[in-house]
């Protein structure tokens, strides 16, 4: 278990040195995700220290650890919070740490008040009953089982929200979402929040009711933790961040309706004739100095049409040119994509479906066969 302990460490540290080196080391989200490998890192050495004799010379680093449970859903919310680039170190903010400097101070002055060859003979006993199978019922064990589940669940729905509100405002400038979109962190956030915590939630429960060897439940807690170390640092790495409007567009209803729709029918032309969508890294300010207007024009022009955002009528226009193309040409149905503006198949394919109703292939099969019968 010291092997995967020492690699856990050795992923951590590698993914704080490649985001303090890299472009975007200024930048608060990476900060915050810089704070979360710090913290992983700091659990996984409690694990090898509380194994070693450093701990009979240091009995304080025996009440220590538990308290990092406190802050894994706390930092998660702040990295997607931080999306928005509206996270700043206020007060605020700091308020959101106070479950954990409150277990943090109480350990400190539960360890003042106690000589430490106590703590060390109460530890030794709580190993023996672990080995043992004894229950280790305790009111503090439960209270601190019930505050970890509570602020799970409460930052886990407050990650929802951010990545909703984040991934709306992409939606609204952007054409593609490759690298740029969060809803990786949520995925992440839900199955931290199933695969870390169930063993938590075993392992506390096995207190009072024994059951299960509590040296397997945590021997699969640290295996949980290397490995979603790993997955964490490998999206923050690739993850793009983009300049995001600071204030909401709201519309401007100082304009008649017929005017809306005479814009939006030049859009329509300059889209089919220009074909901006073409560009694979269109986007709303590129689009509006394009037709030689103002972003918050456009995105006015848009909220007035058929399109639900700026996404969706980049992409519509893609993909009605890509669906000429499948049957008119023999060409390839992903060169034909990408030359349409798209950079990702994934994303195609998904669009495509959502559009049509079909694959590619199928409407490109249907549609040559209906188109030969005439």
């Amino acid at each position: 278990m010291k092997i995967i302990l020492g690699i856990g460490i050795g992923i951590s540290l590698l993914g704080i040195f490649q985001l303090l080196k890299g472009k975007n080391a200024k930048l608060t989200s990476t900060k915050i995700a810089v704070l979360i490998n710090i913290v992983w890192t700091v659990r996984c050495i409690f694990f090898l220290l509380k194994d070693s004799e450093i701990a009979s010379k240091y009995p304080i680093l025996l009440m220590l650890d538990q308290n990092l449970l406190l802050l894994d859903s706390v930092v998660l919310w702040l990295y997607s919070k931080s999306l928005l680039n509206t996270t700043k170190f206020k007060f605020k903010i700091l308020l959101n740490f106070l479950p954990f400097i409150m277990g943090l101070s109480l350990s400190l002055i539960s360890y003042l008040s106690v000589p430490d060859e106590l703590i060390l003979e109460q530890y030794m006993k709580l190993e023996k009953n672990i080995s043992n199978n004894e229950s280790l019922f305790s009111i503090d064990v439960l209270i601190l089982f019930l505050v970890i589940i509570m602020l799970s669940i409460i930052y886990f729905s407050k990650s929802i929200r951010e990545i909703k509100k984040f991934n709306s405002i992409l939606y609204n400038h952007f054409s593609s979402l490759k690298n740029i979109s969060a809803n990786w962190i949520l995925k992440f956030h839900s199955l931290w929040v199933s695969l870390f915590l169930i063993p938590i939630i075993l392992y506390f429960f096995n207190y009072m009711y024994p059951v299960i060897n509590v040296r397997i439940l945590l021997s699969f807690m640290i295996i949980i933790q290397v490995l979603f170390s790993f997955i964490f640092n490998s999206n923050v790495l690739s993850q793009n961040y983009v300049s995001i409007p600071k204030k909401s567009i709201l519309k401007q209803d100082n304009k008649p309706i017929k005017q809306f729709k005479d814009e939006l029918n030049e859009l329509k032309r300059a889209l089919e004739t220009s074909k901006y969508y073409q560009d694979e890294n269109l986007s709303l300010v590129k689009l509006s100095s394009y037709l030689n207007i103002k972003s918050i024009e456009l995105t006015d022009i848009i909220k007035y049409s058929e399109f639900e955002n700026f996404y969706d009528l980049i992409n519509t226009y893609r993909i009605e040119s890509i669906k000429k193309e499948l049957i008119s040409s023999t060409e390839q149905i992903m060169i034909i994509a990408y030359d349409n503006g798209f950079n990702s198949k994934s994303a195609f394919n998904r669009i495509f479906k959502d559009k049509t109703g079909q694959t590619p292939s199928t409407y490109r099969k249907l549609n040559k066969n209906t188109s030969q019968q005439y």
